[in-house]
């Protein structure tokens, strides 16, 4: 939710989020209101929701294992060019993550590391 609010604000004039957490999701949806960002449409469910529709950029912020199950769902919806922004692991969890978005196509561009969580950008 706080991700997809950021986008729509910096001036993504297209959002969508998903969540498979119904209380997320819920949240999302509020958040979204009380920020002004109406347009945003929120999901209740998984990366499998993306369809074949394309996008210049994906945030997604989650756990290693459904990062690694998802990441080919997420390659397969980018513009050419677009970018994909993973974080919510942790930093020996790098290797297998870059491993996975190698393999689909994706390079490897830059890391942010803090207090052992990563976040990572690639481009396809």
């Amino acid at each position: 939710g706080v991700l997809a609010i950021i986008a729509a604000m910096k001036g993504a004039s297209e959002v969508d989020a998903i969540d498979i957490d119904s209380w997320s999701y819920e949240n999302a949806m509020e958040n979204a209101e009380r920020n002004g960002q109406e347009h945003i449409r929120v999901h209740h469910g998984d990366a499998d929701l993306l369809g074949e529709k394309k996008y210049d950029l994906i945030f997604a912020n989650i756990n290693k294992n459904i990062l690694l199950q998802d990441i080919p769902v997420y390659a397969s919806c980018l513009k050419e060019k677009g970018i994909l922004l993973l974080s919510g692991f942790y930093k020996e969890d790098l290797d297998d993550i870059s491993s996975r978005c190698t393999a689909v196509g994706l390079n490897h561009q830059k890391n942010i590391l803090k207090n052992n969580w990563v976040s990572a950008k690639y481009v396809i």
